[in-house]
């Protein structure tokens, strides 16, 4: 590792935080609009390790916020596409593929220090908080055009998502999605679960809502 790789971030949060970073690791689901952005931050800072699931191939209307990704790689699948660009971004984290679909079977590696939901519907995120293990932070991140939201949550002690979110529908056909609104909700992901990997979590339990037609900020308290 080059020896000055964080030296900009270390500035801020500290060798010892920069350590437990480097040995961390946190599952990714959905390497998408927000997931292509969250993972390519977190390797950027030097996470440890990143599990990265998906069953997606690439389509021309991903390519306005999916930032892994460019025209070559159109009709391919995202998962190999997106462990080699992060690798290429930096070559200490190591990056492990879960390919598939997120249902009653999926199963969350044992040891994750944190899941991010980068998911786009509820029924994936259902199954997927039921998949993780008591004790585990679970940073949840949602769009819908200009309105996104932040949530954390803590297995085995938080409500339960499902219950959270009980009765939320599905929104019908495409939902909409600019490429700065993107990277904003994704930012603020990473930002908590950094906060998460120093069991100091910002949104436990409150759910940040923000407007970003009037930049209206509001939370929720779950």
């Amino acid at each position: 590792m080059v020896k000055d790789r964080y030296a900009r971030q270390i500035l801020h949060w500290g060798a010892e935080k920069q350590k437990l970073i480097e040995q961390s690791s946190l599952l990714i689901a959905g390497v998408g609009g927000l997931g292509a952005t969250v993972s390519q931050l977190l390797v950027r800072a030097g996470i440890g390790r990143l599990y990265l699931v998906d069953d997606g191939h690439l389509d021309w209307p991903d390519l306005n916020r999916q930032t892994l990704y460019g025209e070559k790689d159109v009709g391919l699948a995202k998962l190999p596409l997106a462990k080699e660009r992060l690798n290429q971004i930096n070559s200490s984290t190591e990056i492990v593929e879960i390919p598939g679909r997120i249902d009653a079977d999926f199963q969350v590696p044992a040891g994750v220090d944190g899941v991010a939901d980068c998911l786009d519907n509820y029924q994936s995120r259902f199954e997927l908080y039921r998949a993780v293990s008591a004790g585990t932070y679970f940073v949840h991140g949602g769009l819908n055009g200009n309105q996104g939201q932040v949530l954390t949550l803590l297995s085995g002690k938080s409500q339960p998502f499902e219950e959270v979110f009980a009765g939320a529908v599905q929104p019908q056909g495409t939902i909409p999605v600019t490429p700065d609104s993107v990277v904003i909700i994704a930012g603020l992901m990473v930002n908590e679960l950094f906060s998460v990997l120093w069991k100091t979590p910002k949104l436990l339990d409150r759910c940040l809502v923000i407007s970003l037609d009037d930049f209206h900020i509001d939370f929720m308290d779950i």
